[in-house]
């Protein structure tokens, strides 16, 4: 009954708000705690959920590392991430992800133009792209209490819209109907393969290391879909090969300490997340925001007995967008925080 209490009140009640970046479309890169992987989860556990509510608000741009302003443009994106995991004999694993999303995006130059009063929103509401994944402690379970290492291999399928449309305003009198822009997307439009590596180290009973990777390896090129908002393309654009957009690779490091006191435990750790300008496979042509953003992360986490609450806060001391053909040499936005929080269960 506490659980399905716990359920309810973190889908209803919105308690995350995630300052993120903004026109970067970084899909599917969550908090998550040490404890879930490996100290709060026992060998008889059949289930293990995760329900997370996550928003973000984004307004200040950058061109390159340099801060621009914060009036260019406003993004605005709720998620609600759903993950269970099975697990299996000896070590393995199996889990779902599935994403649902409401975004927005409040600015002046998707619309009549830069500077040109007054602000229009263009929104996108659905499914994001689920991902399925496999997962395998590599050190036996009853001999390496101290230390373990999880590898995940998984697929990411293309079930988020990757073609939302709104209404883009031109003058007084005229909307014309086209694709939002990249970064309020619902999915990326590619069957992507995600690397996963998990790993921790206990010194003694307060003190844990831990570190986490993600790979999200995109072979598609581009998806499609127009990157010109209802506009003709400029000769920018079509030498620059923008006049679509990409389906980029992503990825995220997380390494840190956690500092455990029976039900509480807090952590401190390094995050960084990278959308880079050339994909591991396939070609770099199309519309896409390759950046950059680093962050220290403090964190605290609640344990009850078959439940954890964790929520942790990145404060970023980098943030770079890389000005090339691929963007067309434009800033994008960033914001000042991040805030991740998530309930566990042990089912």
């Amino acid at each position: 009954m506490k659980n399905l209490f716990l359920l309810f009140f973190s889908v209803l009640f919105p308690i995350v708000w995630v300052h993120s970046q903004g026109c970067v479309a970084v899909r599917g890169i969550t908090g998550f705690s040490s404890d879930v992987l490996f100290e709060n989860t026992q060998p008889t556990n059949k289930w293990l959920m995760n329900v997370n509510n996550r928003f973000f608000e984004s307004s200040s741009t950058f061109r390159g590392k340099r801060f621009i302003t914060d009036t260019l443009v406003t993004n605005r994106s709720y998620t609600l991430n759903i993950a269970v995991n099975r697990m299996l004999a000896n070590g393995w694993s199996l889990g779902l992800t599935i994403p649902v999303s409401a975004n927005s995006r409040n600015n002046t130059a998707d619309h009549k133009g830069l500077g040109i009063l007054p602000r229009y929103t263009t929104r996108s509401f659905g499914l994001g792209d689920i991902r399925f994944a496999v997962y395998k402690r590599l050190l036996p379970l009853s001999t390496n209490k101290k230390m373990n290492i999880q590898a995940g291999l998984g697929i990411k399928l293309p079930t988020g819209d990757h073609e939302y449309k709104d209404y883009f305003v031109r003058n007084d009198s005229t909307k014309v109907l086209a694709p939002v822009d990249q970064s309020i997307q619902l999915g990326d439009g590619g069957t992507g393969i995600t690397v996963e590596v998990n790993s921790f180290y206990r010194l003694n009973k307060v003190v844990l290391f831990f570190g986490n990777f993600y790979y999200l390896i995109n072979p598609r090129e581009q998806n499609g879909v127009s990157n010109l908002k209802g506009r003709n393309a400029t000769q920018r654009q079509i030498h620059n090969n923008t006049t679509v957009m990409s389906v980029p690779d992503q990825y995220s490091l997380r390494g840190g300490v956690d500092f455990q006191f029976r039900k509480i435990s807090l952590t401190t750790a390094l995050r960084y997340e990278k959308v880079p300008a050339n994909d591991l496979i396939g070609g770099n042509k199309g519309f896409r925001r390759a950046a950059t953003i680093a962050s220290v992360e403090p964190g605290l986490n609640y344990k009850l007995k078959t439940t954890l609450i964790f929520v942790s806060i990145s404060i970023p001391f980098k943030r770079e967008i890389v000005q090339n053909l691929e963007n067309d040499e434009t800033p994008a936005g960033f914001a000042d925080y991040i805030v991740y929080t998530g309930i566990y269960f042990r089912l």
